[in-house]
């Protein structure tokens, strides 16, 4: 090899300043005897400021030891390299890498390089490194990572929450995890889990919905994806695989596809007639019995209501779209029930249906849309309609009937009265007045029930055939007292009057309500054993006046109370002294009044009958003359 000159101080010296790396260079005592450019820009200071200095001026106090352990293995001839930290002019402390050794003549030579950037660098990266790791385990899904070779090599907490654990396994051993597709209940096996498709193919899959048997034996839904991971030079480096528990949420969306299965099948089965409005009030589902009941079906909103043509039962007076239940549902909340209405379907034809509707609301009360029933009435409706006419057409055949069976019944009860004052002179003038009386009798009884049946008839055909006066509750219990008076003598009873002073004035029938006295006075005379009494009585009550007859005697059984208003029904039915019509009537005239009438049980008394009648109103329109004659008055 050609000699080389060895180099000379000069270059020597040049080489050191230029070098990019500080250089040190130190006595036996540790004191800085050269220092170049790069080391004093490092330090921050002049080399004047550093000469002179020791090595224990420019480290920590505590590294004095670790100093001193460096020297000794110096001194044995290795080389010492190792990160300190040196003190800058401002204080602060510069992160250096220092390799040092022991000269033969006893210097310390160091050469120093400052690492303060790739300190930084790594701080950060470490930083960096446990943000991560922190987000990792905080992520509320679970994430599970594999090396290149495809082994699972980390989870985090929610993935080990979502499993019950976790195996540590290659592809080759996946199928410990047991999962099941979703949409059709087929096993997964090892090679088709999304990682496993990940790391053999490169394939990224997001969102697969998978039913898994977890390591504690318990079943979940979780929602699976996965995808490779590639390093800086675009080389497989692993896979990553997330997994979303969504066993709440999945359960829950079965459970509303149930209900949504069962509310389709009731709505399309209920036999009445549905429709769903959105919140702008659109219809947007019908069921089949709506279909029927109109037609058809018109999904429109309630500025179009209008093809829904209708008119209102009561008035006939037609449906705006803004009238129909529905709209006022949806745009005013209100809950409508039971409105009779008239509607022409789509295919021409007439209907009567009740009409219901009710806004559907939030938890909050915000209107979301509303709902409306239509149930088909129309044959019901005919069919009232034609009781009610076969009902006016009785009574009026037993008007008709009662009334024209009053002219014989009077012209024999004449007849026979006659022929009783004539027999009387003749030779079997006793028997023949006998047969007389008997006669003269029968017909007034027959007259009583004729009397009877025409009183229910006119009751039954409306209180606006009432001839209304007012009248003193006073004066009507001394009529009653006076028509009864007779017969309560003939009978061996006690008649007590009982009223309190200044009664209200009632508006009444008076002849209508003496049918009632006496009908009520007829019954307690024909039930009261001789000696008894009868008391009648009369008391102010809010809004009128409330009557009673009373009668001594056993009580009337309770289970009998209710039935005696009943037409025909007596009590005591081996007792039958009449038709049966009496309390019935009673009833009838007192409810035409606006009254009412019941039956009470007190000490020492077989029956008390009491009824209210109201005070009326003296501008209630009486009776017609016409319509006193068509009653028998």
């Amino acid at each position: 090899m050609p000699n080389r000159p060895p180099l000379r101080e000069p270059d020597t010296h040049a080489l050191l300043e230029a070098a990019p790396d500080g250089v040190f260079v130190a006595d036996l005592h540790g004191r800085y005897i050269y220092v170049n450019q790069s080391g004093c820009r490092m330090l921050g200071m002049e080399p004047d400021e550093i000469l002179g200095k020791t090595i224990f001026d420019l480290i920590p106090e505590g590294d004095a030891i670790r100093l001193d352990a460096a020297r000794r293995a110096m001194l044995e001839g290795r080389a010492h390299v190792e990160e300190w930290l040196l003190r800058h002019k401002d204080g602060h402390w510069v992160p250096v890498e220092i390799n040092a050794n022991i000269l033969p003549n006893g210097q310390w030579q160091a050469f120093v390089r400052d690492i303060g950037e790739r300190k930084r660098l790594e701080q950060q990266a470490h930083a960096g490194e446990r943000t991560l790791a922190a987000i990792f385990e905080l992520l509320p899904v679970g994430v599970w990572m594999t090396d290149r070779e495809g082994t699972i090599v980390r989870g985090n907490e929610a993935g080990r929450r979502i499993w019950g654990g976790v195996r540590h396994v290659g592809p080759q051993s996946y199928g410990v995890y047991k999962g099941w597709w979703a949409d059709s209940g087929e096993a997964i096996a090892g090679d088709e889990w999304a990682l496993a498709r990940a790391l053999s193919k490169g394939e990224t899959s997001v969102g697969e919905l998978v039913r898994i048997q977890c390591f504690d034996g318990t079943f979940k839904t979780i929602i699976n994806s996965a995808a490779p991971l590639h390093d800086a030079d675009g080389q497989l480096a692993g896979a990553i695989c997330v997994n979303q528990d969504i066993t709440e949420l999945y359960e829950a969306q079965q459970k509303l596809q149930q209900n949504e299965a069962l509310f389709r099948t009731a709505f399309e089965l209920l036999p009445v007639g549905l429709y769903v409005s959105d919140r702008q009030g659109h219809i947007t589902h019908g069921n089949a019995a709506g279909r029927n009941i109109w037609q058809g079906l018109r999904h429109v909103g309630p500025e179009e209501f209008g093809a829904y043509k209708a008119w209102w039962a009561d008035t006939g007076l037609p449906l705006e779209a803004d009238d129909w239940a529905l709209a006022r549902a949806v745009r005013g909340g209100e809950t409508s029930r039971s409105e009779l209405i008239r509607i022409q379907c789509f295919d021409g034809t007439f209907k009567t249906v009740l009409n219901w509707a009710a806004p559907i609301r939030a938890k909050g009360g915000e209107i979301l849309g509303a709902v409306a029933v239509n149930q088909d009435v129309t044959a019901l409706v005919r069919t009232q309609e034609q009781l009610r006419g076969a009902v006016r057409d009785r009574e009026h055949i037993l008007a008709v009937v009662a009334h024209d069976l009053r002219s014989p019944l009077g012209n024999i009860a004449t007849r026979a009265a006659v022929l009783a004052k004539k027999a009387a002179a003749g030779a079997a003038g006793q028997e023949c007045a006998a047969a007389a009386t008997a006669i003269v009798e029968a017909t007034r009884r027959m007259a009583g029930l004729v009397d009877d049946l025409l009183a229910i008839s006119v009751v039954r055909s409306g209180g606006t055939m009432l001839k209304l006066e007012p009248v003193q509750p006073a004066d009507l219990l001394s009529m009653a007292a006076e028509q009864a008076g007779p017969r309560v003598n003939e009978a061996g009873l006690q008649l007590e009057l009982q009223h309190e002073n200044n009664l209200p004035l009632i508006h009444v029938d008076a002849n209508r309500v003496m049918r009632v006295f006496g009908n009520l006075m007829d019954n307690a005379i024909k039930f009261t054993e001789p000696g008894g009494r009868v008391v009648l009585r009369a008391e102010p009550a809010p809004g009128g006046v409330v009557f009673s007859i009373a009668n001594s005697g056993a009580p009337v059984p309770v289970e009998d109370l209710e039935r005696l208003f009943q037409p025909f029904w007596q009590a005591g039915r081996e007792d039958r002294r009449g038709a049966g019509l009496g309390l019935s009537i009673c009833r009838s005239i007192i409810e035409a009044h606006g009254g009412t009438v019941w039956t009470e049980t007190a000490p020492g008394t077989r029956l008390k009958v009491m009824f209210l009648l109201p005070r009326g109103r003296p501008d209630t329109p009486a009776a017609s003359p016409a319509e006193g004659q068509a009653m028998g008055l």
